[in-house]
């Protein structure tokens, strides 16, 4: 497993920075859910991954999924659906991490959302070089999303040894730690992004140009904002992945 030192020295082409940032999502795209269609590609994925790769016993989808947003990474060469991640606004009911956790003080309230349920086919969780591109792409997604409604912490649970992933974009720690039982009772930890310091946070990153100026034709942020959730039937999102 790389640490966040070694990530954060990484080599990056130095010759030209600027270009190597501007093609880093080359050949994917990432984008909501807003069809049924989307959403059992999403579902499909999580579950794939979620129940047959990590063997945990949850539903696909879940009560979180009818009042959160779905992101979904697509390879474009194939126009198959690689990795998925799920986003549930504070201001729609509790959050996921709340089964488990009090949320400290500045967490709570109606500008928090919580990101959960990340799953990427295992064939793309490496590349030829150090970067989790799809992993990249969907926190580009997020990063470019979450002001458009309105959110400033972004919340995560995260496995100990995955923690390194989220030092390295700058989420910080509670402190806080509890066995998902969910998730064959797991530990994970509470950690939180701070959207309104981002910019302080990640000027001198090795990839602030990435997460806070380069723009991306293959992240697509809808010019308006879905309702979380599906606005169909339900049952067609369970029939589609079998849950």
């Amino acid at each position: 497993m790389q640490t966040t030192h070694q990530i954060a020295r990484a080599p990056v082409p130095s010759t030209d920075d600027t270009a190597f940032i501007a093609g880093l999502l080359d050949g994917y795209r990432f984008r909501v859910c807003q069809t049924a269609e989307d959403w059992a590609a999403a579902m499909e994925i999580r579950r794939s991954v979620y129940r047959s790769d990590c063997g945990y016993e949850v539903p696909v989808p879940d009560d979180y999924d009818a009042r959160s947003w779905l992101f979904v990474a697509e390879d474009l060469a194939t126009a198959k659906a690689v990795g998925t991640m799920r986003m549930t606004p504070s201001w729609a009911g509790t959050l996921e991490a709340e089964e488990y956790f009090t949320l400290p003080r500045h967490l709570r309230g109606n500008t928090s959302v919580e990101i959960t349920r990340f799953a990427i086919l295992p064939e793309y969780r490496k590349g030829k070089t150090f970067l989790p591109i799809v992993s990249l792409g969907l926190f580009k997604l997020v990063r470019e999303f979450a002001p458009r409604i309105g959110a400033r912490h972004l919340v995560v649970c995260s496995k100990p040894e995955r923690i390194w992933t989220y030092d390295w974009m700058s989420f910080r720690t509670t402190g806080l730690k509890a066995r998902y039982t969910k998730l064959n009772d797991a530990e994970h930890e509470l950690i939180s992004l701070d959207m309104q310091r981002i910019h302080v946070d990640l000027a001198a990153h090795p990839f602030g140009t990435f997460f806070l100026h380069a723009k991306y034709a293959q992240v697509e942020v809808p010019v308006r904002v879905p309702a979380p959730g599906f606005p169909w039937d339900d049952d067609a999102i369970h029939v589609a992945v079998g849950a």
